[in-house]
């Protein structure tokens, strides 16, 4: 067992080194990829094939699983995804069906959820969240089991210079090994304050990749799941539109300027290397000992050399900045935070009477480092014990129930979730500790130290949805009920410096119902509407979200020639009511609540076509078509305050899949 483990962390400090040393040169990234991906086909000449010489590789042979999977001892695979539903999408906001509030009219932005979200975990994070949605989750991350060499090339040319290419390859080197990784790279240009220069257009190249690896014995008793992580964003902020609360001066895109002179940056470098493994007893793995540990580093820096010409922005009626200009340069902004987490997990499971059982001690150790190390210097290490059990219930339903504890401090999770065929509940209890950053942050344009000062937040969840399918319709309704105690928010004062603020001793209730139908009409036509409605019952007035948020796909599919061709076409409809949208803070990466700007209720339409045939799928699509056509000052749609949202623009987008 000791040589099984130190062999899988000699490969994960091999292959981190070499991914390391690769991605030092940012421009010879993709070329790197796209040349590994041939090079290791082009050894893979070994085929299956049946008697009449026509390749079975596939979709069908080309399955997939996850962690959460293998650690519930569920053998559930997946296959790759060749269907055209939702394959137009690839903006955040429209990926997420306008769940998510990001900067408007630009790829790769920072973003939040338009609702409440329930954090992932206890303990003390470090609470720069801005781009975890361009991130890949820990928990969503796929491995593969494959028959043959996997590739999927894709490639998404946005309307203004947007554009997204990628390449996906993974193979089993030898029956129970399989490599794989993904490249994807981001790039946009500038919606409005357009320049002469198209490298000063350009406002974002973002990187996003992964390497995974799995193993498993000849005798099934030992597995190993391992990937890398790289996550890289650099932004040239441009602040919005000055003048953007008129509707006028933000949908005049091209005498619009932007809010920040020269050239203010921010960037975000996050790496994150994971391995799970677990020893059976045997090959059904009714007892076994499990171990994961994750080591995470996460870089947030911003830099702006004309401070005192974009001074109104970061302060408005502030004259003095937080750190005075004797101290550093003058007239200029450069904040760099390093955050690390190690977190090790070790644990037993077993079946039991017939439900799986686990127990588990886990410890964080953190740190973060400063661009002011004698003022902002932290390490810390927190323990954790944890259960949980998963157990099959009459009327094929399931139910999972997790708890964890942070020893000697307040947090803690317990969440309980019941699956069914036709009904999901979930209930939630946490209490979480504040953020790293909620606690203390130095800056040159704000700054504060509450520590000891915030208290735990205290929130409790309810969700339920029911399916109820009919012959051709189906309708899904659901609800969700949450209470939140000493919620911690970002605000903006008088002064004009922006900071956490707590509501303490303050209870807020928040009530979201949903109704989600699909319906089919002549066998061809395809009717999918969702909507929610959702009120703060106990009106806090510290969560801004439309009451109303709706979301419909109307769409004809058909496969064609003896299903050699599959069609999709359709046009997608979101609309929400007004709110006040929470501001953005380039420098902290934080949203903040506002009063002053509007965001207005306005519908969104876009119309697309998508092919299948055989391994390439395509779309074309035409985003915010009725750009323009609403009278004023409904000519187009925010996101964020001084932040428009999608213009009308053309796109297209291909993936390619290859099996041999």
């Amino acid at each position: 067992m000791y040589l099984q483990f130190r062999f899988a962390c000699n490969i994960s400090k091999t292959i981190k080194q070499f991914i390391k040393k690769t991605l030092r040169n940012q421009k010879k990234i993709f070329n790197f990829f796209v040349f590994l991906e041939f090079f290791v086909a082009s050894t893979s000449f070994a085929q299956i094939l049946n008697d009449s010489i026509q390749n079975v590789y596939g979709a069908n042979t080309t399955l997939r699983f996850r962690e959460y999977d293998i650690f519930r001892n569920k053998d559930t695979l997946y296959r790759v995804d060749t269907s055209l539903a939702n394959f137009h999408l690839f903006d955040l906001p429209r990926k997420n069906r306008f769940l998510l509030q990001d900067l408007g009219n630009n790829l790769g932005t920072p973003a939040k959820p338009v609702f409440y979200t329930l954090p992932t975990q206890i303990g003390t994070q470090w609470g720069i969240r801005a781009y975890e949605a361009h991130k890949i989750a820990s928990d969503s991350v796929y491995y593969y089991d494959t028959k043959s060499p996997y590739s999927d090339f894709f490639f998404v040319q946005g309307g203004r210079g947007q554009q997204i290419a990628g390449v996906e390859f993974s193979r089993n080197v030898k029956e129970k090994f399989n490599f794989g990784f993904r490249f994807q790279r981001t790039n946009t240009f500038r919606q409005y304050a357009l320049s002469g220069n198209r490298t000063e257009n350009a406002i974002l190249e973002q990187y996003n990749a992964i390497v995974w690896a799995s193993y498993k014995s000849a005798s099934r008793r030992y597995r190993l799941l391992w990937h890398y992580h790289h996550f890289i964003s650099p932004l040239k902020e441009l602040g919005g539109v000055l003048g953007g609360d008129n509707p006028d001066v933000l949908f005049n895109y091209d005498d619009a300027q932007a809010r920040l002179n020269g050239e203010p940056r921010s960037w975000q470098v996050y790496n994150r290397l994971r391995l799970y493994q677990q020893f059976a007893k045997d090959s059904t793995a009714k007892l076994a000992l499990f171990h994961s540990i994750q080591f995470e580093k996460q870089r947030d820096n911003y830099v702006d050399n004309d401070l005192n010409t974009n001074r109104a922005f970061y302060l408005q009626n502030t004259p003095v900045a937080i750190i005075p200009d004797s101290y550093f340069q003058p007239n200029r902004i450069q904040d760099d935070y390093k955050y690390f987490l190690l977190t090790n997990q070790i644990g037993v499971k077993t079946d039991w009477k017939k439900m799986l059982v686990w127990g588990h001690f886990k410890r964080r150790d953190f740190g973060v480092n400063s661009f002011m190390k004698e003022f902002y210097t932290q390490r810390a290490s927190e323990n954790f014990l944890g259960a949980g059990l998963r157990m099959n219930l009459p009327f094929e339903a399931e139910l999972e129930v997790n708890a964890e504890y942070l020893l000697g401090k307040k947090d803690y999770l317990l969440k309980g979730l019941l699956s069914q065929k036709y009904l999901k509940a979930s209930f939630t209890s946490m209490s979480f500790s504040p953020a790293i950053v909620e606690n203390a942050y130095i800056s040159r344009v704000g700054g504060w130290n509450y520590r000891n000062r915030l208290a735990n937040t205290f929130v409790q969840e309810l969700w339920g949805q029911l399916q109820v399918p009919f012959r051709s319709v189906e309708i899904i309704p659901s609800l969700r009920y949450q209470i939140i105690n000493n919620h911690i928010y970002f605000r903006r004062d008088t002064t004009g410096f922006i900071f956490p603020a707590q509501a303490q001793n303050t209870t807020i209730q928040l009530l979201q119902l949903g109704f989600e139908t699909k319906f089919r009409l002549k066998r061809h036509f395809y009717f999918e509407q969702r909507i929610f409605y959702t009120e703060d019952l106990s009106r806090s007035n510290l969560f801004r979200f439309p009451r109303w948020l709706a979301v419909s796909s109307w769409y004809y599919e058909k496969a064609l020639f003896k299903d050699a061709l599959f069609v999709r076409a359709g046009i997608d409809g979101y609309f929400r009511t007004q709110y006040f949208a929470d501001d953005y803070m380039p420098v902290m990466k934080q949203f903040y609540l506002q009063d002053a700007v509007l965001m207005r209720t306005y519908p969104v339409f876009d119309i697309f076509a998508s092919i299948r045939i055989r391994k390439t799928r395509a779309f074309v699509k035409m985003s915010h078509i009725n750009e323009g056509l609403m009278p004023a000052p409904h000519k187009g749609y925010e996101m964020t305050p001084f932040y428009a949202g999608l213009r009308r623009t053309f796109s297209l987008g291909l993936s390619w899949k290859l099996y041999d």
